[in-house]
């Protein structure tokens, strides 16, 4: 049964070009969807569900000439990642854009566990990678029988691990989504037996991050003498200079939300400004920190604020300590909440980092640390992690040998793509099957899957052009009854 909760309204200003000033408009809606997919069916027991959220725009469904007698249109599926399902929409202005051109339907299902989208009141009994599958597919069917659109051909994008995820519905529900772009995946990193030929160190991660503030004269030794600095500063100091709450900002490190944010943001070096954050954010921040007038201190407080989005002045409030992240495994890692739970049994990432030798911009032996991590989800969810299950099951590299149909894209700016899926992982007969790989130069995370900018750097806006080409490819193949084609096909 599905509900309709709302409709967001959105103004949309008529576009002369490809690149959209608005995003669509979308209805919230609730699908009652499978707690447990993998239960063994039993006649007599009633099918035990969860009000599953999604959100969806047919505007411009079937307003275009039909793929087919039967289908009014492609559908486009965004793969929810580890976050409410509200927050992806407006960064995927790609799909948008194919939507409005193509006559697409969108549709962008919730992960379970994440926003209003729980199984179960407490966190995690039902959350694995292979149940977020199976609600999305279950999901699909269920609206392409509300519009009779059973025929019709779906694509399914997804950035970060909603990349892994696209990647994994392609190829292991290949009867369901008929293509996918999986921007920014990060299931290479979940590959440990791929990374020597790949020359995938646990340092890589924080490797990437340090690239991207040693290209600015003087930014990474600046950034690892504030954080000396810091430690070695007296907590009141500290929390009147950042505007911390309390003293829990300061753990396991005094140093440890500076350089939690300073190591996060790569991901987000965008070429224009987007949401707190300026354009090209690290080159931004760099700026500040070379600046030998302001005290040391001075820069990197400023820098926390910029970078977190909260103000130094403390009658506008202070800076809760994030429960996340800070002194965590580079990237993220084991603790509360969904994604911590992730981390704790499929997602662990075997991140280490080492300053001042081009290894990171903070020190963190995961070694070291691995009995910490442990100890902590077995006191949390009383689970310990597998970190190759995800590859056992759906593949790591080879995924790329095995599947059809699927754009891997990556961004050399970002921390994820040192363990992008790349050509070489294709294999001699990849175009044939139509898996196609595009690393981009100039490209932080999907950014790829957002909108049209002039801003964009001109290798993002061929790479996005020529990722419409083949998923358009792809769709026009199936309505003509074909399975694969290639670009040089279409």
């Amino acid at each position: 049964m599905v509900i309709a909760i709302s409709l967001l309204s959105l103004s949309r200003g008529a576009s002369t070009t490809s690149e959209r000033k608005q995003p669509l408009p979308y209805q919230t809606l609730y699908y009652n969807n499978t707690i447990d997919h993998l239960a063994p069916f039993h006649p007599q027991k009633k099918k035990t569900s969860f009000a599953h959220r999604y959100l969806l725009n047919d505007d411009f469904f079937g307003t275009h000439p039909q793929l087919s007698n039967t289908c009014p249109g492609p559908i486009f599926l965004y793969a929810g990642n580890e976050a409410a399902v509200t927050g992806f929409w407006n960064g995927n202005g790609f799909m948008h854009y194919l939507a409005e051109t193509y006559g697409g339907l969108l549709i962008f299902p919730e992960e379970r566990y994440y926003g209003t989208s729980w199984p179960t009141e407490k966190c995690c009994t039902y959350l694995t990678t292979q149940q977020v599958l199976e609600d999305y597919v279950e999901l699909l069917g269920h609206v392409k029988r509300s519009y009779n659109a059973e025929s019709c051909p779906t694509i399914v994008f997804g950035g970060s691990y909603g990349g892994t995820l696209a990647a994994y519905l392609r190829y292991a529900y290949p009867h369901a989504v008929q293509g996918a772009l999986a921007a920014s995946s990060e299931l290479g990193y979940y590959d440990l037996a791929g990374w020597d030929e790949r020359n995938i160190t646990e340092f890589t991660f924080a490797e990437v991050v340090a690239t991207q503030y040693a290209k600015y004269d003087g930014c990474l030794e600046a950034i690892s003498n504030a954080s000396d600095a810091i430690d070695a500063t007296d907590n009141q100091t500290l929390l009147e200079a950042f505007n911390f709450c309390d003293d829990s900002s300061l753990h396991p490190q005094k140093s440890s939300i500076f350089t939690y944010a300073l190591e996060g943001l790569p991901q987000s070096n965008y070429p224009y400004p987007i949401g707190h954050l300026p354009a090209w954010p690290v080159a931004h921040v760099c700026d500040i920190m070379v600046q030998d007038s302001l005290p040391l201190l001075s820069r990197a407080a400023k820098v926390t604020a910029i970078i977190m989005g909260y103000d130094l002045d403390s009658d506008s409030g202070c800076l809760p300590t994030p429960e996340e992240g800070p002194g965590n495994i580079p990237g993220d890692g084991p603790g509360k909440g969904s994604w911590g739970y992730q981390s704790c049994t499929e997602t662990l990432h075997l991140f280490s980092s080492s300053r001042r030798n081009g290894h990171g911009i903070r020190s963190f032996d995961f070694e070291a640390n691995l009995h910490k991590f442990l100890q902590l989800c077995i006191d949390l969810y009383d689970v310990v992690p597998e970190w190759n299950v995800l590859a056992e099951r759906y593949g790591g590299f080879d995924i790329a040998k095995m599947t059809t149909n699927t754009i891997f894209s990556s961004g050399k700016l970002d921390p994820w793509g040192g363990a992008a899926i790349l050509e070489r992982d294709g294999g001699h007969d990849a175009a044939r099957r139509g898996v196609y790989f595009f690393s981009m130069e100039n490209g932080a995370h999907h950014l790829d899957l957002k909108g049209w900018h002039k801003e964009d750097p001109a290798d993002v806006t061929a790479t996005r052009k020529k990722e419409e080409e083949i998923i358009m490819g792809w769709v026009k193949d199936w309505a003509s009854g074909s399975r694969t084609q290639t670009v040089e096909e279409s």
